[in-house]
């Protein structure tokens, strides 16, 4: 996604560098450009065709090193260095289906609603406790008046308390809920399968969450046996 040679020129003597140490290196281009030339294999594609073929790839990753087999480094980098295992509130569409949110905020539940700039922090469902936690490292933390927990600890900073954050919601699910996903290719609205917990807000009102990966899972359509338009195998 970038082009070193021509926008990135003090990265650059990395390729050559990893080359000499024996990294195969691939570039996918429909021109045969200046970073090509750099390359050991170039694969000329058409112009918009890099976008399928890595979500191809992301549908590989998640569906041979995820679903079909857990990958510890896989699921620990992911909940420690993305937003992969934060809560997303679901709302209803008109189509019987659901629509993503926003990310559930810490002040929405009784244990955080007096937390300084609780809409800017987030929460996740932790494997230990069964229940959501705040993580540190959001805005909030980072605007905050206490100092220290603008960082990417699996703790919950209100008491230092270790946290397991979960991937996916669907070991403990209490349902699923159609979420509404674009197929650009065609313009058109599929409905596919999220698990789903239920989470009571300090409004008194019980809202529907999922994950953001499993959010992503949908998206890149990889089948876990829930129900919606989910491709039933690579072809």
């Amino acid at each position: 996604g970038s082009n070193p040679n021509m926008t990135r020129t003090p990265d650059c003597h990395f390729i050559a560098e990893s080359r000499h140490n024996g990294t195969k290196l691939v570039v996918f281009a429909p021109d045969f450009n200046q970073v090509a030339k750099f390359a050991d294999q170039w694969v000329p594609i058409n112009a918009g065709q890099d976008c399928a073929f890595w979500m191809a790839v992301n549908h590989v990753i998640l569906k041979e090193y995820y679903v079909d087999k857990e990958t510890s480094k896989f699921a620990e980098y992911i909940k420690q260095f993305s937003d992969s295992a934060f809560l997303v509130e679901l709302h209803p569409a008109a189509n019987d289906g659901y629509r993503a949110g926003q990310m559930l905020r810490a002040n929405r539940i009784s244990e955080y609603a007096d937390e300084e700039n609780g809409d800017w922090k987030c929460l996740v469902m932790d494997d230990k406790s069964k229940r959501p936690r705040m993580l540190g490292g959001g805005s909030g933390h980072r605007w905050q008046t206490k100092k220290g927990h603008w960082n990417l600890k699996l703790e919950d900073p209100k008491n230092g308390e270790a946290v397991d954050p979960k991937l996916s919601v669907i070991a403990e699910s209490e349902g699923t809920a159609l979420v509404e996903i674009e197929e650009y290719d065609d313009e058109r609205v599929a409905l596919r399968g999220v698990p789903v917990r239920k989470i009571r807000t300090t409004d008194g009102k019980e809202v529907l969450v999922t994950t953001v990966f499993d959010l992503l899972l949908a998206r890149c359509g990889v089948n876990r046996g829930l129900e919606g338009e989910y491709p039933a195998d690579y072809d």
